[in-house]
């Protein structure tokens, strides 16, 4: 339990300036104490899974389109910087709720000490992902795959980032009736 979970939820540290280590554990605490209650509420099973899809639909797409393929080219001959090392200060603990919520392991610590906190040896650990991680294009990609891909891509981007805000939005009204 963080050291403060005693305070009201409302003191959790979702922001920037908060150090991941501190994030975690309340997206643990809140797993632990909420969890099993919040699975079984029909709204939020409902939008976990409608959340769930929509990340599939991105990752199909990145997949049908060459960008897993030429990222993964990026990461291991160029070092890749997108998934660098400070990325995970991005993300808030209802983010990382979420993803406890959907059966991703959280690490400990980071594989890799350089990248992000969050990035495995095969990639992202992580189902629930920052705007940023979803939506970010980089010059390499924008000349490797044609414009059209592209847009079809962000389509998909757009409804995942979409349900996203939906859960994440309706989970922290939840934690405020019922925390």
């Amino acid at each position: 339990m963080p050291a403060n979970a005693n305070r009201k939820l409302s003191k959790m540290p979702l922001g920037p300036n908060h150090n991941i280590e501190d994030k975690l554990s309340w997206a643990r605490y809140l797993f632990n104490r909420f969890g099993k209650e919040m699975k079984k509420d029909k709204t939020i099973s409902g939008m976990l899974n409608q959340y769930r899809s929509r990340v599939n639909a991105t990752w199909d797409a990145m997949q049908r389109f060459g960008i897993v393929e030429e990222c993964t080219r990026c990461a291991i001959q160029d070092g890749g910087s997108c998934c660098g090392q400070g990325i995970e200060n991005k993300f808030d603990v209802i983010t990382l709720l979420i993803n406890l919520l959907l059966d991703t392991h959280l690490p400990e610590k980071p594989w890799d000490p350089t990248g992000c906190w969050f990035l495995g040896k095969e990639g992202c650990l992580l189902i629930a992902r920052h705007v940023i991680c979803v939506n970010f294009i980089c010059k390499r990609l924008y000349a490797a795959v044609s414009e059209e891909k592209i847009r079809s891509v962000q389509t998909a981007m757009q409804a995942e980032t979409d349900a996203g805000f939906l859960l994440e939005e309706y989970i922290k009204s939840w934690l405020a009736r019922n925390g």
